[in-house]
């Protein structure tokens, strides 16, 4: 939990990097194992966010907090943007792709 909290800024960075590659995937087209991929990349760095957040609340630093909170919030509305709004389209990349 300690090598995670050190890397929070590098996990927001690469929840940023990881969900514009997801959406240039999912919606320019891919394979359903590479949308698959990238949804489980998603989950984990969604995960150690939410890990992070609550580290920092319970070590005392709430500005720090505060403003992964805030990070939290832009990647999940996000997360929610491309697969829940599209879902028949990420039903079908997730199960048969674009091959």
């Amino acid at each position: 939990m300690n090598l995670t909290y050190k890397a929070k800024w590098i996990i927001v960075g690469l929840s940023a990097i990881v969900w514009v590659m997801t959406f240039g995937v999912l919606f320019v087209g891919g394979t359903a194992f590479v949308n698959r991929t990238f949804l489980v990349l998603n989950l984990i760095l969604l995960l150690a966010q939410i890990a992070n957040v609550v580290r920092s609340f319970l070590i005392g630093k709430k500005d720090i907090g505060i403003i992964l909170s805030i990070c939290l919030a832009i990647t999940i509305s996000l997360l929610w943007a491309t697969y829940i709004w599209g879902w028949n389209y990420t039903a079908k990349a997730l199960t048969v792709g674009f091959e």
